[in-house]
């Protein structure tokens, strides 16, 4: 599963669902991917003080990070063309999702409109 970085967010943000989700899928030592993308736009919050920086540093090495590369930035090309009014770094992540052909885990309605890829709403159950 890869997850968006609204997701990241959410979960530092305290969200009660996301958190018992995330903290049960890293207790079962899942792997959990993110885009390197969801990196730069956590760390790039304007409202982040040095403290936060190094505990969201901390929780992303729960993840496996994915690096943008040129087959990852042909795909969201691909989607860019088909999908030309959404932002480039969400485009990015779902083209991450759709050459690594995995589930991403998002809330954003947005990305629930790409069909090239399958996109999961946060439960509990994750």
């Amino acid at each position: 599963m890869l997850f968006d970085t609204n997701i990241l967010i959410t979960y530092l943000n305290g969200d009660p669902e996301i958190n018992t989700a995330i903290n049960q899928l890293i207790q079962n030592r899942r792997a959990l991917f993110i885009s390197s993308i969801s990196t730069a736009e956590i760390l790039s919050l304007p409202s982040l003080q040095p403290k936060d920086i190094d505990d969201i540093k901390k929780f992303l090495k729960n993840f496996i990070s994915i690096p943008l590369n040129d087959p990852i930035a042909e795909a969201a090309a691909f989607l860019r063309r088909i999908y030309p009014k959404f932002s480039l770094p969400d485009l990015m992540i779902a083209g991450t999702a759709y050459f690594h052909n995995m589930q991403i885990v998002t809330r954003d309605k947005q990305m629930h409109k790409i069909r090239e890829i399958t996109c999961v709403h946060t439960t509990p159950k994750l």
